[in-house]
Parts: structure tokens; C-alpha cells; sequence
């Protein structure tokens, strides 16, 4: 009788150890599932060819180098406008001056 009580006792450790191991195994497959998912949504997924976050990152990216060499080459033309217009209002106070000079060496 002991013997039947402790076997019985092994048969029911046995099955609560597979229904353990049955839950571990699902939960193991619905990890896996989100990882995948999760990394599709990083790196893309090849069969539906879509980036994922790092090709959007890489659009953004050059998206911003284009803006920041469009601001550049504003810049720089702001800078040879300013340069013009000096050298033009230079240029012209310098022949204001000598043509007082010239006005007073007449008079």
C-alpha cells in the first residue's frame, strides 16, 4: 500500500512537472512571438520589406543633413549680401569724401 501511495505521489509529481513544463514552453513561444515583433519593428522585416525604426532613422538622418547644408548656404549668402553692402556704402562714402575734397580744393 505504501508502494501504491508513494507511486501515486511520483505519477502526480510527473504530471504537475509536464504541465509546468507545458506552461514554460507556451511562454517561451509567446516571448519568442513579441521578440520577433519587437525586432521587425526595429531592423525591418524582410518578406514585407519594410525598414522599421533604423531605416526611418536613416531617412531622418539624411533628411537633416540636406536642411543643415540648405542653412549653410544661406548663411553664406547672408554673409556675402552683408560683405556687398559694405563694400558698396564704403565705396560710396569714399567718393563722397573725395569729391568734398575735390569740391574744396576748387572753391
Amino acid at each position: 500500500m505504501a508502494t501504491e501511495a508513494y507511486q501515486q505521489q511520483i505519477n502526480n509529481e510527473l504530471k504537475s512537472m509536464d504541465q509546468r513544463l507545458y506552461d514554460l514552453e507556451e511562454k517561451m513561444s509567446s516571448i519568442d512571438g513579441k521578440l520577433t515583433q519587437v525586432v521587425d519593428a526595429i531592423l525591418g522585416n524582410p518578406l514585407t520589406k519594410s525598414g522599421g525604426f533604423v531605416e526611418e532613422i536613416s531617412t531622418l538622418k539624411s533628411k537633416i543633413d540636406a536642411l543643415e547644408e540648405k542653412v549653410e548656404k544661406q548663411e553664406e549668402f547672408k554673409k556675402r549680401i552683408a560683405w556687398t553692402v559694405g563694400i558698396v556704402v564704403g565705396a560710396l562714402m569714399l567718393v563722397d569724401q573725395l569729391g568734398r575734397i575735390l569740391s574744396n580744393f576748387t572753391s
